[in-house]
């Protein structure tokens, strides 16, 4: 039996979950198993992109300004992972999520050397 993709109508073995040609998922149930990770991938990226890239600003400011600037610089880190995905979803949030993260950095700085 075969199995003709959705995406790019190539025709795959029965036993075969993703395309041969393109890579999508061949199942109903992994496209909605996959979009569910992407979803929980999302939240993930966002939760931890604020916490580190907002984290230094908000640890400066309530310790009197000490140096940890540093802290916010990881925050970068997380959306660069998703601009690497095929997927323009999870792309579009990592672009998103690097804004949010040099706002952060950005008013770091701010606060930091008083503008």
């Amino acid at each position: 039996m075969v199995i003709i993709c959705p995406n790019c109508g190539f025709e795959n073995k029965d036993d075969f979950n993703f395309c041969y040609n393109c890579g999508n998922p061949l199942n109903i149930n992994n496209q909605n198993k996959i979009a569910m990770d992407n979803k929980n991938l999302i939240v993930a990226s966002y939760f931890f992109t604020i916490l580190f890239s907002w984290g230094g600003l908000i640890l400066s400011f309530f310790l009197n300004f000490s140096n940890f600037g540093f802290f916010s610089f990881f925050g970068i880190f997380i959306p660069f992972y998703l601009i690497q995905s095929k997927n323009s979803n999870l792309r579009k949030h990592g672009f998103i999520q690097i804004a949010i993260s040099f706002l952060g950095i950005l008013l770091f700085f701010l606060l930091i050397f008083n503008f």
